[in-house]
């Protein structure tokens, strides 16, 4: 179904975009152009790309703290199966 429903528009698409011509698709290209390449538009593209920098280390950090943390723990309960830690009962007395 989701087929026919994605082909019925690529076909009413494409019989628009026949219709308008050429010149119309250059019109609307350039304008998109100018859109995108607008100084409000670029200072956004700017802000953005720095905010998910600092959102992209901001997860890296809690993911290696996490990490970290869990490695400790699973070394700390090694150590205390195996008797290797500073803490086992042979080595309090």
């Amino acid at each position: 179904m989701k087929l026919i429903i994605f082909l019925t528009g690529a076909a009413v698409g494409f019989v628009i975009g026949s219709r308008a011509g050429r010149g119309t698709y250059e019109d609307m290209r350039r304008k998109w152009r100018g859109f995108t390449e607008s100084d409000t538009v670029q200072q956004v593209k700017g802000q953005v790309s720095d905010l998910a920098g600092k959102a992209a280390s901001e997860v890296g950090d809690k993911v290696s703290g996490a990490v970290n943390k869990a490695t400790d723990k699973a070394s700390a309960k090694i150590d205390e199966v195996t008797g290797q830690g500073s803490a086992t009962p042979s080595t309090a007395s």
